[in-house]
């Protein structure tokens, strides 16, 4: 199947367009810097009339193709600039060739650019045909937060901060990408990450249902894609902010963007920290029948957190020549989380106390990370394209605990204490080299083909000691020494053929190949596996009659299971809970459908179905004998989910705008819990509402708010939550920035419950986690430097799509 796509694509390949007269031509500003993104117009010189249009690319240049012989005029125009003209040419004689026009130089249009103020901003959700776009530059609310509280608020969008779970239209196997690339780093990871970035770095945040055969096939709930700020301007240009912030303890932060660009070379960077204090609440409850008593356990564990996070980011963009550009790429993080946990746990049988427990728990959270990328892009005179990745990424996970017991008993057994500890180091590399190809066929047809190749390697060491005596001894059923090692090949080949100005289909065919093996520290195999899975998609988009537009789309998606879920890793969370791998746990395939219907540019409904086999869930499994309840993820037999989408925009006047996102689904899991087939539904509605009020003197209010009702979890039922947010903000004169005021979760409401009550399984369990309620924020933003917009292109680089898989 491989060699049969690659053959197919280089047959395509090789078709290039004969007969044809190509125009090219360049376009600069007076101060000799190239003026990308400008239009560029083939005119007829009797009457002006437009033959063909281009825009210039970030070069500088521009190219019209299949011209016909005849006379013509071009002229170069932008935004704040005086329109420029070159010389009528003749071409009469022309039949076929390359034909290259005198530099166009534009000037500034002085006049225009003193007197225009553009004062419009782009809605905060923004739903387009193929995705909903979150412009976090556009909430007031967002300001000084992190992109966790923001995906937080978003429709559709669930966040388990105690599982460290994350979750599209109800449903696990999100992939999330940093500037179109997969995050394949643990979710816990990434959850870390997500909540120590600031809103300040970023620009946009986008929600993909359904991924064409581009993308990796990884995630089969869909796609949220981060795109981080990066200037455009010409010259030296950037922003800074800083943030106070307070909830139950002090939060403050800080960030900045800068940009240097010239002619060829383009040089920008960014960083931020964020020092977060904070609190949280979580109490358990739950039973278990073990004749013939009934023991139930009830435990409250209150956490202080401090959580620091820097991220760095550098990078270039350098111009060989008009075709040809190399880029290089500088990441990293470090985020150390340190939380002092206290646990207080009763124990009743038969409605008496037997026994009471005390834990203290100090764990050190630390993730560090290095990335490392070079791209080259050719353009080729065909207009082929070629990208080039190659990606280097360095994890480094520490996560020490120091837990101390004391036990109390109701009867004549004598208390007793206990002390444990564990360190754990979790080193981990990933190589990436990818390769796209696309190209224009015909002035209709556009084709993209690629490779890539992923690997992955792991070592997770786990030390687990208990003070017996007077010394430290090794927990050999809790010690662990794993290694894992990954390598995942991909081709994929797609198609986006316009039939006419109304129509458009885009078809494609993914194929990736799968071998994971995991080994014990005495060389003992776990887990040897070779797979490989094709990967369809079609998508079809129809303009219909007074701007109204419908879409239909299918895609076959897949989640492999992370490190975490198949090691048989321990995780110790109280004297009777603990967390646990399965190796044996299999890859979830997915089948998505969905329909949108656009009325009037604005108005969207979006009809999604998706069947789920093998879905994992996390399972509890009770042993009545010890009352040790154990979390493993397993795969349930099935998740059908039905989702009706519809965003509403309104406008009550010119000073109030409302934005309206409403969801309703119905999700169905099927699953077999010790032995007994299980079956449960539910239906789930969210509403989003955003109101706009701009006030006099530059004065802006916004408030905000979601509610999400009952809906599933695997097997388990969420209880609804929601959140009222309230910002304000102003605009400070001549050009001093940006000062916002906001308040989030007034009311305390946004706390995740969640219960499962199967009684024929032996299972009644009830979580609710409380967050910091009413967190302030005063954040003070400024940009600074040349203000000439000159646009360039967001590059994005191999290794975004691997960033996921690393962890649990």
């Amino acid at each position: 199947m491989l060699t049969f796509l690659l053959t197919l694509g280089l047959i395509f390949l090789s078709i290039s367009a004969y007969g044809q007269i190509i125009i090219k031509g360049s376009v600069q500003a007076t101060d000799g810097q190239p003026l990308a993104y400008a239009n560029a117009l083939l005119l007829n010189p009797n009457d002006s009339s437009l033959v063909k249009g281009a825009v210039v690319n970030a070069s500088g240049y521009y190219t019209f193709e299949q011209v016909s012989p005849g006379y013509y005029l071009i002229a170069a125009s932008m935004v704040g600039y005086e329109t420029s003209y070159s010389k009528p040419f003749n071409l009469i004689s022309a039949t076929t060739g390359t034909h290259h026009m005198q530099l166009l130089v534009v000037a500034t249009n002085e006049k225009q650019l003193q007197e225009i103020t553009v004062t419009a901003s782009k809605p905060l959700y923004e739903q387009q045909i193929d995705k909903l776009v979150i412009n976090v530059q556009s909430s007031i609310t967002a300001a000084g937060s992190t992109a966790l509280e923001v995906l937080e608020r978003s429709p559709g969008i669930g966040i388990n901060r105690q599982e460290n779970s994350l979750t599209m239209s109800g449903k696990e196997g999100v992939v999330v990408m940093l500037n179109g690339k997969t995050s394949r780093i643990p979710m816990a990871t990434l959850m870390q990450m997500l909540s120590g970035m600031n809103t300040n770095t970023i620009e946009r945040i986008e929600l993909v249902s359904t991924p064409s055969a581009k993308y990796d096939a990884e995630g089969n709930a869909g796609v949220i894609n981060i795109v981080l700020k990066k200037s455009s301007a010409i010259g030296t240009n950037g922003s800074y902010s800083a943030t106070l912030g307070y909830g139950w303890y002090e939060k403050p932060g800080t960030s900045f963007n800068l940009n240097h660009r010239r002619q060829k070379l383009n040089l920008y960077g960014n960083g931020s920290f964020l020092w977060d204090h904070g609190r949280s609440e979580i109490t358990s409850n739950r039973s278990v029948v073990n004749q013939p008593d009934v023991i139930h356990t009830a435990t409250t564990t209150n956490r202080e957190l401090h959580n620091i996070n820097y991220t760095a980011r550098l990078g270039f963009d350098y111009l060989l020549n008009e075709h040809t550009t190399i880029s290089g790429l500088l990441n990293g993080f470090n985020n150390r989380s340190e939380q002092f946990a206290r646990n207080q746990t009763q124990i009743h049988r038969s409605d008496q106390l037997d026994k009471r427990i005390q834990m203290t728990d100090h764990e050190v959270n630390q993730w560090r990370n290095f990335m490392a990328n070079i791209n080259l892009n050719h353009i080729f005179s065909n207009k082929g394209e070629l990208n080039i990745d190659a990606d280097y990424l360095f994890y480094h996970h520490n996560n020490p605990h120091a837990y101390k017991i004391n036990y109390f008993f109701e009867e004549d057994t004598p208390d007793k204490q206990e002390q444990m500890h564990n360190t754990k180091s979790t080193p981990i590399q990933i190589w990436i080299g990818k390769v796209d190809y696309s190209k224009n066929v015909s002035a209709q047809t556009r084709l993209e083909t690629g490779i890539k190749r992923t690997k992955f390697n792991l070592n997770n060491d786990v030390l687990f000691e208990r003070f017996i005596g007077e010394t430290w001894k090794a927990d050999e059923e809790f010690n662990q020494n794993v290694t894992m090692q990954e390598n995942i090949s991909a081709a994929f080949f797609n198609v986006n053929h316009q039939f006419n100005s109304k129509t458009n289909l885009q078809t494609g065919l993914r194929w990736e190949f799968t071998s994971t093996s995991l080994n014990a520290r005495q060389g003992a195999n776990i887990l040897n596996r070779n797979y490989h899975n094709l990967f369809p998609s079609v998508f079809i988009s129809r303009e219909l009659a007074n701007q109204n537009k419908a879409q239909f789309s299918y895609s076959r998606r897949i989640t492999r299971p992370t490190y975490t879920d198949l090691a048989p890793a321990f995780t110790f969370l109280d004297p009777y809970t603990y967390g646990y791998g399965n190796s044996a746990l299999l890859a979830t395939l997915t089948h998505a459908l969905q329909a949108a219907y656009q009325f009037k540019k604005s108005y969207m409904l979006t009809l999604q179905y998706s069947h789920d086999k093998n879905a994992v869930s996390r399972l509890p499994v009770v042993t009545p004998q010890t009352n040790r309840q154990i979390l493993i993820k397993a795969n349930i037999a099935s998740t059908n989910t039905l989702a009706l989408v519809l965003n509403i925009p309104l406008t009550i006047t010119y000073w109030w705008q409302i934005q309206n996102n409403l969801i309703g689904s119905w999700q169905q899991s099927k699953a077999d819990y010790s032995g007994e087939k299980m079956a449960a539904d539910a239906r789930f509605t969210q509403i989003n509402s955003i109101h706009n009020f701009k006030l006099p003197d530059n004065y802006f209010i916004e408030l905000s708010g979601f509610y999400k009702s009952r809906a599933l979890h695997g097997i388990w039922e969420l209880h609804p939550s929601g959140s009222l947010n309230i910002g304000i903000q102003k605009k400070l004169n001549q050009e001093k920035g940006t000062l916002a005021f906001n308040i989030t979760d007034v009311f305390w409401t946004s706390q995740f419950k969640v219960s499962a009550n199967y009684p024929a399984s032996n299972l009644d369990a009830l979580l609710l986690f409380k967050y910091e309620p009413r967190v302030v924020r005063l954040t003070y933003s400024r940009n600074f430097g040349n203000k000439n917009v000159k646009a360039i292109k967001q590059r994005v680089t191999g290794s975004e799509e691997e960033r996921k898989r690393v962890g649990n």
